[in-house]
């Protein structure tokens, strides 16, 4: 990681097991300060979250309308980003994160900052609803009423 993100510092192995690393990410006009979190004995996938700025819905969305977010209810504000298709097997535990998580959340980033302009995601989909929102079928006029977290 420090060869590639020398930005990205461990910040600290955890006692289960979890390292994490935290700095920046450009997207398209911005550079974001991330930390991406992933546990080596355990199956899970790293996880990207975004510190600073805070990302936020469009107005007249809520939370649940920003697309390939791992959406958390209980603070919507700190959901991980959506960054592959786990059912596709596209990151395994042998690839490296400097080499895939890290520049496909530099792509999310990039993708975000047009949607949050326009409204249209220009990044790949995996199967399945864009986001939570879009999967619920809420009608339009439902959607101008969504609060933010």
């Amino acid at each position: 990681m420090r060869e590639v993100w020398p930005g990205l510092k461990p910040l600290t192995v955890f006692s289960d097991g979890r390292i994490a690393w935290i700095g920046p990410v450009r997207g398209f006009q911005m550079s974001y300060k991330v930390s991406v979190v992933w546990n080596p004995a355990k199956t899970i996938p790293p996880l990207v979250f975004v510190r600073q700025p805070t990302i936020a819905p469009r107005p007249g969305t809520g939370w649940i309308d920003i697309p390939h977010m791992l959406y958390d209810p209980e603070s919507p504000e700190v959901s991980a980003l959506c960054l592959f298709d786990p059912e596709q097997n596209e990151w395994h535990s042998s690839m490296w994160i400097s080499d895939t998580i890290v520049p496909w959340a530099s792509e999310w980033l990039h993708h975000y900052e047009l949607w949050h302009f326009d409204g249209v995601w220009r990044g790949a989909n995996a199967p399945g609803p864009i986001s939570i929102g879009a999967g619920m079928n809420r009608p339009e006029k439902e959607l101008q009423n969504v609060q933010g977290a």
